[in-house]
């Protein structure tokens, strides 16, 4: 779907053109004049006057196309001579609602959301059997007061039970990024019910939200239903390729490369190379992520995209080598940014040799970084520092982490987290000590620590010789 066709879903003024809509062909053929002329541009005053006086004489009696008219003048920017009709109308009709709508979208269209609102209101009280006017003030609070413009809604649903107010309310937080609203909503309502538009909303606040592989099947139902909107094909490849279902990921990428009609961006090339690097297709992979980085030099995730795949080949060096300028171009790294670039040094360091003990330096040194970045979270680097020296056999490295994870953590309260983090520091220091350094005696402290935070514990109840205990 093209992005205006959504913008336009979205204004304010949807309520305009729909008293025209369900008019009679006879004050629609005796509009079409008035309407071209405004289209034309070129209006002599008096004479457009004229014209339109003699429509009103000739439909005084019918609302509806006194409305149109109304409508009509207002998309051309007449608002002065719109409100006069809209006035006349309410008039004389006071409980026409659609009267009181075009006055709304008068103000609405002139960026004057309160007193729209208030006009709305007016056809919710005056002709409370118009869902239009529920519709548009939801829609015109929808940023000032979600909350409000849900409660409108459920008005509307106790007048007409079919309408279908899930899907509507659902849009209402939507367009006010509170997606948890949203998609409590959207998952309410039949999908039946949902306009194209609101469906593609539904699938992309299940995906904002992490429910991927929810998101993924909305997908395909919205390929089924509307196979010309692009839209959900996109959401799709990035749901697959983000659930690793990168078979489903690399055809939908395929299938938007090769659409002419899409248009391109380095997302949709970082996605394209990351369905085939999750194929293996490493190479291409390369050259799509390349694409990416000369389409917006500005966006620095494709350095990080390269190195994973360079080190998903074994070239550990290039990975490194990406990863560093991914860094050093992003001065507002993640932490998983820093795990990513810890892990390549892992990797080369579990390779051996004589640089082992360098590698797993500089592991340790991108964890330091990390702590010092992120305090709040500084023992958990400090225990992937301290795992990672574990890993590679470095036990006095190890030992010297761990012990930063347990002197922190014993000195504050610590959360179910923090919790998990010194129960592992406290078992693998005691097992270096136990298992092997052969000091038991250092070792045992550890293990008593760690019994009172977890008492089915196996290597430490073996350690200080509680099962043997329990057997006799």
């Amino acid at each position: 779907m093209k992005a205006v066709k959504y913008l336009v879903a979205g204004l304010l003024v949807m309520g305009l053109a729909a008293p025209a809509m369900a008019q009679e062909v006879n004050y629609k053929d005796a509009l079409k004049p008035i309407e071209t002329t405004l289209k034309a541009g070129n209006v002599d005053a008096k004479e457009f006057a004229k014209e339109v006086k003699a429509y009103q004489k000739t439909f005084k009696k019918d609302p509806k196309a006194l409305v149109a008219l109304g409508n009509a003048l207002v998309i051309n920017k007449k608002y002065t001579e719109g409100n006069a009709v809209a006035d006349a109308v309410i008039a004389k009709f006071k409980n026409y609602g659609d009267a009181y709508i075009l006055k709304g979208d008068i103000f609405a269209m002139q960026d004057n959301g309160g007193e729209a609102a208030s006009w709305y209101k007016q056809c919710m009280i005056m002709d409370p059997k118009n869902p239009q006017g529920y519709i548009s003030y939801a829609r015109v609070y929808q940023k000032i007061d979600p909350n409000g413009s849900a409660e409108a809604l459920q008005k509307l649903k106790t007048i007409n039970p079919d309408y279908p107010v899930e899907a509507e309310t659902g849009h209402t937080f939507y367009a006010n990024g509170n997606y948890e609203k949203a998609y409590e909503n959207f998952s309410k309502a039949k999908h039946s019910t949902m306009e194209e538009y609101i469906f593609y909303e539904y699938c992309f606040t299940a995906y904002i939200l992490n429910k991927k592989d929810e998101a993924l099947q909305l997908c395909k139902e919205g390929m089924q239903k509307y196979p010309k909107d692009t839209a959900f094909q996109i959401l799709a490849m990035r749901a697959a390729v983000d659930t690793q279902n990168f078979e489903d990921a690399l055809n939908y990428a395929t299938a938007i490369i090769n659409n002419a009609d899409v248009k391109k961006n380095s997302s949709i090339y970082s996605y394209y190379g990351l369905a085939l690097a999750g194929n293996k297709q490493y190479d291409q992979a390369l050259e799509q992520y390349n694409k990416a980085l000369e389409m917006n030099k500005e966006d620095v995730k494709p350095y990080q995209y390269i190195s994973e795949t360079y080190k998903a080949m074994g070239n550990e060096d290039k990975a490194i080598e990406f990863a560093q300028t991914y860094m050093e171009k992003n001065p507002n790294a993640a932490p998983s940014d820093f795990v990513k670039m810890a892990e390549i040094y892992n990797a080369k360091a579990q390779k051996g040799g004589a640089d082992k003990a360098v590698w797993v330096d500089k592991a340790i040194g991108v964890y330091n970084i990390f702590a010092e970045k992120y305090p709040q979270i500084k023992a958990y680097a400090d225990l992937q520092a301290a795992n990672i020296a574990f890993q590679n056999e470095l036990d006095d490295k190890a030992l010297e982490n761990y012990e930063k994870v347990i002197k922190e953590l014993e000195s504050k309260q610590y959360d179910e987290d923090e919790k998990g983090y010194l129960m592992q520091a406290y078992k693998n220091a005691g097992y270096i000590y136990w298992g092997s350094k052969n000091d038991l005696d250092t070792a045992r402290p550890y293990f008593e620590k760690l019994i009172k935070l977890d008492p089915n514990n196996s290597l430490a109840k073996k350690a200080l010789g509680l099962e043997e205990e329990a057997a006799q």
